[in-house]
């Protein structure tokens, strides 16, 4: 009965062992699950590049670099193997380069890019750690050409060249204590350009006023070109329209009374006249009788200084 208790026992243990190892498994799976993994293969100098250094997608941290190690099939390419946030949208056209961060030399891993349609990178490869290839771009471009860069700078800097920026140095010098000299000068051409400034800036805003009140009234003269104007312009128009119909209605009258005006310009006009100019001599032998009659009444009653008719 004691012999069959422990075998109880020890099953009972070997069971929890197991579970535990099961729980302690999905644990694992459930960590790994918090990222994704990349391998980055560079094929140029990652000088600055360290392990834990951060890894960027458009500048926004999103992991590190957990390994760095050199390819053992091709020692001209350098591989790093990056961990970025579970989620991180890494297409397949995707750009990963070498960047630098500051002066201090050190340099990050840098994911740009990737078109909205687009596949995920960890959807459509084949390999448990999808790869990517690095571009020549950035810092890792500058690291890239540096001995060349290198020689450049020291074909450029000769002994002719080096004589040159020596005297160019030394002209620098002269003309910063030329100026240094001339300190209580500038200051006082500063405070003068500062005033001038001060004037300029009063004169633009008296222009721009004065070019308000200008626009105002270029608006009310449009206005009254545009309203009084044009209804004296209407009233012009409707006199002319009215002259034109009275000459056109004494046109009318002259035309249907041709013949009557035509036999009076013949005949009753001679004796119009005739008349008009006895009746001008009737008035003026009235006139001069009453003249008469008013200066002297008894002489002209008695036939004495009576006028007569001519």
């Amino acid at each position: 009965m004691e012999t069959r208790a422990h075998y109880v026992l020890i099953g009972a243990f070997m069971l929890g062992g197991i579970v535990l190892t099961i729980l302690f498994t999905l644990w694992l799976g459930s960590n790994r699950s918090e990222y994704d993994e990349y391998q980055i293969v560079f094929t140029q100098k990652i000088s600055g590049l360290q392990e834990g250094a951060n890894v960027l997608f458009n500048g926004i941290p999103v992991g590190q670099v957990e390994t760095l190690e050199l390819d053992q099939n091709n020692p001209n390419r350098s591989l790093a193997l990056v961990r970025v946030d579970k989620g991180t949208p890494v297409k397949t056209d995707t750009n990963v380069e070498l960047e630098l961060t500051g002066v201090t030399g050190l340099a990050v891993v840098q994911f740009t890019g990737g078109s909205p349609n687009a596949p995920l990178l960890q959807d459509v490869s084949r390999e448990r750690v999808p790869v990517i290839e690095a571009e020549l771009g950035g810092i890792a471009a500058v690291l890239e050409s540096s001995g060349e860069l290198a020689l450049s700078l020291q074909q450029l800097i000769n002994q002719e060249n080096a004589e040159s920026v020596s005297r160019i140095i030394e002209d620098i010098e002269t003309i910063t204590d030329v100026f240094a000299d001339k300190e209580n000068e500038l200051s006082l051409i500063i405070d003068n350009a500062a005033v001038v400034s001060t004037d300029l800036r009063l004169a633009a805003r008296n222009i721009s006023d004065a070019t308000t009140s200008l626009n105002k009234t270029m608006k009310t003269i449009d206005d009254v070109v545009s309203t009084d104007a044009r209804a004296a312009i209407q009233q012009l128009n409707e006199t002319a329209e009215n002259l034109n119909q009275l000459v056109l209605d004494v046109n009318a009258i002259v035309d249907d009374n041709a013949e009557p005006i035509s036999e009076f310009t013949r005949n009753g006009l001679g004796a119009t006249i005739m008349m008009i100019h006895k009746a001008s001599r009737l008035v003026d032998t009235t006139e001069a009788i009453l003249l008469e009659f008013d200066r002297n009444p008894a002489a002209f009653l008695v036939g004495e200084g009576r006028p007569t008719a001519d």
